[in-house]
């Protein structure tokens, strides 16, 4: 029986997520995703198309932005998203990376290795990032648009490329 009011559910957050590119859209998508998230903050904005998966293990903070089209991916780990925090159109986070450590087995048959992402508070995530398992990026931090982070990013870092290396720090 609850199956039912869960489809219901799905079927309308994907009928929100096709409303138009405007303001109050994306707030009620914010809402409607922050009441399956485990911790959302206040005025929480989704852009069209953006997919949070196993939101019970996404916590986000206030004032935070989810672009157009990206995309959380918490697999069996947690992604904990701070205060003010700008998520770009097209970026990925994702807390899950294949195992490969064995030579004589086939990738595919190793398994995985999930671990949590944290995203401090003041961050902004350019245009299609992606952030892979196990990084932490540090207060007020920018990474720049295509950037792959693969590691842990200090605070007030300005970080850009595949992988993702220092440009700058923002005090500079």
């Amino acid at each position: 029986m609850a199956i039912k009011p869960l489809k219901t559910l799905c079927r309308l957050l994907q009928a929100i997520s096709n409303l138009p590119r405007i303001e109050p859209s994306q707030r009620l998508r914010g809402y409607y995703y922050g009441q399956l998230l485990a911790n959302c903050g206040k005025n929480f904005r989704v852009g069209v198309g953006a997919r949070i998966r196993n939101p019970a293990l996404v916590s986000v903070g206030s004032n935070c932005y989810l672009g157009e089209d990206a995309h959380l991916y918490p697999w069996n780990e947690k992604i904990v998203i701070g205060n003010n925090v700008l998520i770009a159109a097209g970026a990925k986070i994702i807390s899950r990376n294949h195992a490969f450590e064995k030579l004589g087995l086939p990738i595919s048959s190793q398994g995985y290795n999930n671990q949590p992402i944290i995203i401090d508070d003041d961050v902004w995530i350019g245009f299609n990032v992606v952030i892979l398992a196990g990084v932490t990026i540090g207060r007020g931090s920018i990474i720049g648009a295509n950037a792959v982070v693969t590691k842990n990013i200090e605070p007030y870092s300005i970080m850009g490329g595949v992988p993702a290396r220092l440009i700058r720090k923002r005090n500079e």
